[in-house]
């Protein structure tokens, strides 16, 4: 086993772990972490059978399940996890709340995806047009994050069960999640159509923000917010160490943008109560 996937599977236990610290002595905290750990193992199986376009080197990674990487589950935990518990705690209402969610995770992969693909600690078939990654990935980015929010938060409201509440969120999430892959793989034949899709849904989802008062009531955890800030120093530090800031420079760019945006989404509330406390000072 090469150090660099052992090192990977820790970062990802490390990021899980902080988000599952955070959960302790909250029941829906602990159906939420636990949910995704399992959604993220399972979508990757049923994604991988279904369509096929990305293979792991599972034989590199310490432990896998029906060849994929645990440490791919936990991944995709910490990230869904940090998500929402951000967004519940700024106060994002239940209608923006998996968009909001769904544009977080997006500014993970951003330039993870085309940095990971580099080790390879995962490998696209075909490559894509963003330094080889194919625009269908954050597509998927975009509806894993999404649908999960969508359905834990419409369940939760309705749902008192953890067992109910976890596997109802399952089920939904899975399904139409295969469907929403199913319907870019047929129809979306041309990077631009592709790309508009993308630029659509961000969009969106931005513009659904856009009347949210954010109440700052609460704070996310500090566990998860280092979560998601150690994804990006993670692949910062990968992009150095393989040498790829030497044949694209411009990767590391796009790492630290989004290493800046996850670091200005979790400064709001300082930065606005500064704001608030400049404005009250003012004669």
């Amino acid at each position: 086993m090469q150090p660099i996937y052992l090192c990977f599977t820790g970062a990802m236990v490390l990021a899980s772990l902080g988000c599952l610290w955070d959960a302790l002595g909250d029941r829906e905290g602990l159906t939420l972490y636990a949910t995704a750990v399992v959604y993220g193992l399972i979508l990757e199986k049923l994604v991988i059978v279904a369509f096929g376009a990305y293979t792991y080197p599972a034989e590199s990674y310490l432990l896998d399940v029906l060849g994929v990487p645990l440490a791919i589950a936990f991944g995709w935990s910490a990230v869904i996890y940090a998500g929402t518990t951000t967004a519940r705690a700024y106060g994002v209402p239940l209608p923006s709340l998996p968009g909001f969610v769904a544009l977080y995770a997006l500014h993970v992969d951003l330039s993870m995806d085309a940095i990971a693909i580099r080790v390879p600690f995962w490998t696209w078939t075909p490559p894509g047009p963003w330094f080889g990654v194919p625009l269908g990935n954050f597509f998927g980015w975009f509806a894993v994050a999404f649908l999960f929010a969508g359905w834990f938060e419409l369940l939760r409201r309705r749902v008192a069960n953890p067992v109910a509440l976890g596997g109802g969120t399952l089920v939904g999430a899975l399904a139409t999640l295969l469907v929403a892959l199913e319907l870019w793989t047929t129809y979306v034949e041309s990077v631009a159509l592709g790309a508009a899709i993308l630029i659509g849904l961000g969009a969106l989802s931005a513009l659904a923000l856009v009347g949210w008062s954010p109440t700052f009531a609460d704070r996310p955890a500090r566990t998860a917010v280092a979560a998601t800030l150690l994804f990006h120093l993670f692949f910062l530090g990968v992009f150095l160490v393989t040498g790829t800031y030497r044949t694209l420079p411009v990767l590391g760019i796009v790492g630290v943008a989004a290493l800046g945006v996850g670091i200005g989404v979790h400064a709001l509330p300082v930065v606005t109560e500064n704001a608030t406390r400049r404005r009250r000072t003012q004669p």
